[in-house]
């Protein structure tokens, strides 16, 4: 029976922890996951492109059993719950996929390097959590390409790199978020203010997105993406520049997605900020 294309999906993966621990503002991303779930169903395994890990060169997490990292920003770890750092997630790795990814990222020219003892941050096990709870698919993370000049080249280029093994039945899960102004919101993530919409709306942003997204043309995606800083609505409020890794995710999908056409999977709400799911 041929193997299945797997889907290049990309997510908002959201705020540290809380949609773990169980906190109301994270709620419509617990939500929007439960619906998409099946999306995994039949993958041979789920390679993790995550904002959370930035290298010079790429690097792919190949241990079977890794860690999970509780990579939580050093001011805000201390106001953490206890159950912060006991968050668990029995999921496996798969050495034999790691090496398979870096043969396939050499070949592109990319000198890709396996690490066997970095754990899995929460990029990675936040929405493995909420998409796979069985935990009965391998993950293999693979690191992107460090934020200096937004690293949007790159990106792209990895993200072409990664595309054939799709044919193999392997998702790429590009785990970020479709927008990362982290002072416009951490206050009330925290609790500590009224929840107030940051301004502007990341509204016109998102539009931007969806466009390029729904491109029918791996070249036309290219050309629109390569120019997201100074062309996409409001870019520096919705990423900051030198802090846009969190959209560096949805480069590499967009690379990986090839001439597919994207469609939104669905969107939801953090205090008046739109975080956006697409699959290609």
């Amino acid at each position: 029976m041929a193997i299945k294309r797997a889907p290049s999906l990309f997510i908002s993966h959201g705020a540290g922890p809380f949609a773990i621990l169980g906190s109301p503002h994270q709620q419509p991303l617990v939500d929007l996951c439960k619906e998409i779930q099946w999306v995994l169903d039949g993958a041979k395994g789920v390679i993790v492109v995550t904002a959370h890990w930035e290298t010079d060169r790429p690097y792919v997490s190949s241990a079977l059993n890794p860690e999970l990292y509780y990579d939580y920003f050093d001011n805000l770890a201390g106001q953490l719950p206890r159950e912060a750092f006991e968050i668990k997630y029995p999921g496996k790795g798969d050495p034999e996929l790691a090496q398979k990814i870096k043969d396939k990222l050499d070949q592109h020219g990319l000198q890709a390097i396996l690490d066997d003892t970095r754990g899995w941050d929460h990029g990675v096990w936040v929405p493995m959590i909420l998409l796979r709870p069985q935990a009965d698919i391998p993950i293999v993370q693979v690191s992107i390409p460090n934020g200096r000049d937004e690293a949007t080249e790159p990106a792209l280029k990895l993200g072409r790199a990664l595309a054939g093994l799709r044919d193999e039945g392997y998702i790429i899960l590009g785990s970020g978020s479709s927008y990362h102004n982290f002072n416009a919101v951490i206050d009330s993530i925290m609790g500590q203010s009224n929840g107030a919409s940051p301004i502007p709306s990341n509204r016109p942003f998102e539009d931007a997105m969806d466009e390029v997204a729904k491109l029918p043309d791996a070249n036309q995606k290219a050309a629109k993406i390569l120019k997201w800083r100074e062309e996409f609505p409001d870019s520096e409020a919705v990423q900051p520049v030198g802090s846009s890794e969190h959209f560096v995710p949805f480069i590499v999908n967009i690379g990986a997605a090839g001439n597919d056409v994207g469609r939104k999977l669905g969107e939801w709400d953090l205090f008046g900020t739109i975080m956006s799911f697409y699959m290609w």
